[in-house]
């Protein structure tokens, strides 16, 4: 970007200083709107139009100012010269209303390209040495740049020459507060320990919890004399702010009975009750601090959220080569999806550095960068089912597929970590409720060799036990959530141990509902008393849905920001306003009540058509209030305690009559395809499940599926029917013949083939299955693999039999006999 120009610099700190109003004729004779210039004129006389009491007369001038389309500089100067408290008056004409937003609108388009300017930044902190008035406005300009103006920021205040301008720019970050924090830790990597010491104090001034892995790392490696001191009053003013410090009630010891004395008093007894003195509760070590940051960013909870927008999706590497005091302190913009992640993995490599024979940070960074996969893969179907462009830059098609091709190897890296890590980044995953990242890691575990099952997983005698990390994946099958039960028994079945592991017969059952499986409907639970959250999900969980939770009405507009596709949306008709301004007062936005988040939600074209009930409280006076009051407005309502059968049958009779989201229909029908595969992996012969227990699903799943998935039910069929319990099974070969007749004229070749093998498997000799077999054997088709595909099939069905006939053996024969009596002899053809 060109440089700013000072006299704009100027004029923006003088209006800014200036708390009084611009007349009309100040603004006439301001050097930015010369009257040569039909904008400067236009937009001049919409004000003096506005001032002399004629806003409609004004609203048509700055009209005119935007047919000209003229530069955002231009609109910015106007704003600068006008002053934000005049056009906040302005905008509260009607007739100036929308017209003024627009020109905003582009004014705060170059404002924002201004504070991406390094030369503007720097004008900024060059003011910070001038007059009370200039240093006030140009620290405030600093602030809203934020973190951009962390670098600069800082190695002015290393500048020793100039200790004043050390002051300000301390006071200056101060101010900036958490928005600064994440760059200033990164800058504690300097070797030059009078700046580290600098940082330090900002950041024991700032308060903010998560410089405090760094800090305590500083402090346990030693550093110089006067780092030590700085460091020790900067770890104990952090604490004292959030409250770490607070006192822990030690119990006394119990005071042991000597027979030789006489029974104890009641003052005795309540001396012997009487706790100890109070000990401060320390700080934990260094290497446990970075895992609980590193867990609290791949959980991405909501106050990390928050952070993503604070700073602007940066991520900071300190770079001590560079010649530059600034640009020591670089940054990356990252995909905001990815931050959370991106950020536990730089604070996990940091902390592996510093403490490699932590075993904690292994599972949990192998998790957070399978949730990097999980993520953008989430992302991209998510693309493809958008219905209308979006205006984020990493939200566009064509930026998720430069990140997929980027990730295109990840997985590789999570292989690395082995099996036990593995096993242990998935618990860590389900804690933090990523379930889709367990369900990731559970998929790599289908390795037989990665798995290691024979050694790692707890036999029925173990049961549940802590001593073998393969225990996450046999409890998984308990999981209230369905992606976790099913992708744990998928996993399970592939692997086919040869140990009688703990929980085996709930394997078969899962995957048989799994195998059936045709779509997860997606509800987002708004509740601001855990307790409220919990039973919520842990109900519809085991209805079979997909459920997220919410606090408030920020993190439930985030969740649909993050993914659209939501099928029911519940909120609490008791919501609290939770955010308030400085003075106590609850600021006023949709998000803070129920009434406004529902009629916000409305208007959202994410949202309009997603069915919205209302959790009415268990008092019933106050329950009756809300549904009155939202009687016709919403969906339906539920009542607290929440009861699974209700809230189920409510959510299906408002989604009867739609259809699921391509993108939790697809899903479904993956769980679905990995399921019946799982089943036809298994070795009947040896293995420890029941296999005949998946028949019905796999004989429903025949019929208006997806051909893959009917692929897969037809192989795992025929491996059901192998096994000792699967008599049964096989007497049911006429539901298969039923399908095959009635689809006869619309099977592609690979699925006809795939009936075949199934017939052959369950019983070839059934009168429906001879016809079958007949007419396939003499199966014709232009393309000439897949009419050998298809006979090869029948001919392996027929070859099948136990023992057959031998009419129907002569009668197969007779139909394929092959008149090779001529081929090969020499002779021409006549």
């Amino acid at each position: 970007m060109s440089k700013m120009p000072k006299k704009l610099a100027a004029t923006l700190l003088l209006i800014a200083a200036v708390s009084a109003p611009i007349c009309a004729e100040e603004f006439q004779a301001d050097p930015h709107f010369a009257s040569g210039d039909e904008a400067k004129e236009l937009l001049a006389e919409g004000v003096n139009h506005y001032l002399s009491g004629d806003p409609a007369k004004a609203a048509v001038s700055f009209q005119n100012v935007l047919k000209l389309n003229p530069d955002n500089k231009l609109l910015y100067e106007f704003y600068l010269a006008v002053g934000d408290n005049r056009l906040i008056r302005m905008q509260e004409t009607d007739q100036l209303s929308d017209v003024l937003k627009e020109i905003l609108r582009k004014a705060r388009i170059y404002q924002k390209d201004l504070r991406h300017s390094p030369e503007y930044i720097k004008l900024m902190i060059d003011k910070l040495e001038k007059s009370e008035e200039e240093r006030v406005v140009a620290t405030n300009e600093l602030v809203a740049i934020g973190p951009l103006s962390v670098p600069h920021l800082v190695a002015r205040m290393n500048d020793n020459r100039q200790d004043l301008i050390r002051v300000y720019c301390r006071i200056a970050l101060t101010k900036m507060g958490y928005r600064a924090v994440v760059p200033l830790v990164e800058s504690l990597n300097a070797k030059d320990e009078r700046q580290v010491e600098s940082v330090i104090m900002v950041l024991a001034d700032i308060g903010d919890p998560r410089a405090l892995p760094k800090l305590k790392q500083l402090e346990e490696q030693g550093s110089g004399d006067t780092v030590k001191r700085v460091l020790a009053n900067a770890l104990a003013s952090i604490q004292k702010k959030n409250a770490m410090d607070k006192p822990r009630p030690v119990a006394a010891a119990p005071v042991a009975k000597d027979p030789k004395k006489k029974a104890p008093t009641k003052d005795d007894a309540a001396a012997a009750q009487a706790t100890a003195d109070s000990a401060p509760q320390p700080l934990p070590s260094a290497e446990k601090l970075y895992y609980l940051e590193a867990a609290r960013y791949f959980r991405g909870d909501a106050r990390v959220q928050d952070e993503v927008g604070e700073n602007e999706s940066l991520m900071w590497r300190w770079n001590e080569d560079a010649a530059d005091a600034a640009a020591k302190l670089t940054f990356v913009k990252v995909p905001r999806y990815a931050w959370n992640e991106l950020m536990a993995e730089e604070l996990l490599f940091d902390a592996m550095d510093a403490y490699p024979q932590f075993g904690a940070f292994a599972p949990l960074l192998a998790a957070d960068i399978a949730a990097l996969d999980v993520e953008t893969q989430r992302r991209a179907r998510l693309a493809k089912e958008r219905t209308s462009p979006t205006d984020a830059a990493d939200e566009q098609s064509a930026s998720i597929e430069e990140r997929l091709i980027a990730l295109s190897e990840i997985s590789l890296r999570v292989r690395m970590f082995g099996p036990e890590n593995l096993y242990r980044g998935i618990q860590q995953a389900i804690v933090s409720e990523r379930y889709d990242v367990a369900a990731y890691c559970m998929r790599l575990l289908e390795d037989k060799y990665l798995a290691d099952a024979e050694r790692l997983l707890p036999s029925k005698a173990e049961g549940l036990t802590s001593d073998k990390a393969g225990t996450v994946l046999v409890a998984a099958l308990d999981h209230a959530d369905k992606m976790v039960r099913y992708q744990a028994a998928t996993t399970l079945a592939r692997l086919d141990p040869a140990l009688r592991f703990f929980n085996a017969e709930k394997v078969v059952p899962i995957l048989a509902d799994a195998v059936g499986e045709w779509g997860m409907r997606v509800v987002v639970v708004l509740d601001q008393d855990y307790r409220q959250r919990n039973t919520a999900r842990e109900h519809l969980q085991r209805q079979g849905y997909l459920v997220y939770t919410a606090v408030t009405g920020f993190d439930l507009m985030q969740r649909i920001a993050e993914a659209p596709v939501k099928d029911a949306i519940i909120i609490a008709g008791d919501l609290l306003p939770s955010i308030k301004d400085e003075f106590g007062a609850s600021i006023d936005v949709p998000e803070q009540k129920a009434e406004s988040l529902v009629e916000k939600l409305k208007a959202d074209g994410r949202a309009e058509k997603t069915p919205v009930f209302i959790s009415l409280p268990e008092d019933a006076a106050q329950a009756a209030k809300i549904q009155t009051a939202f009687e016709g407005k919403v969906t339906g309502f539920v009542r607290k305690p929440f009861a699974g059968a209700d809230l189920e049958g409510q959510i299906e009779a408002a989604l009867k009559d739609g259809q699921v989201s391509s993108v939790n229909h697809d899903a479904a029908e993956e769980i679905s395809l990995r399921a019946a595969q799982a089943l036809a992996a298994v070795d009947p012969a040896r293995c420890q499940y029941d296999l005949s227990a998946a028949g019905e699903s796999l004989l429903a799943a025949l019929d208006k599926r997806a051909d893959p998935i009917r692929i897969a039910a037809l192989q795992a069929l025929g491996i059901c029917a192998q096994h000792p319990k699967g008599e049964a099974l096989r007497g049911q070969v006429t539901k298969v013949t039923d399908v095959y007749g009635s689809q006869d004229a619309t099977l592609t070749p690979e699925v006809r083939a795939a009936f075949l093998d199934a017939i052959g498997q369950l019983d070839p000799l059934n009168d429906a299955a001879v016809a079958i077999l007949k007419q396939a054997l003499a199966f014709t088709d232009g393309d000439a693999g897949k009419q050998l595909l298809v006979r090869t099939a029948a001919a392996n069905a027929v070859g099948h039999a136990t023992k057959t006939p031998n009419e129907l053996l002569r009668d197969y024969q007779k139909q394929q006999r092959l008149d090779v009596r001529a081929p090969g002899n020499g002779q021409a053809k006549q």
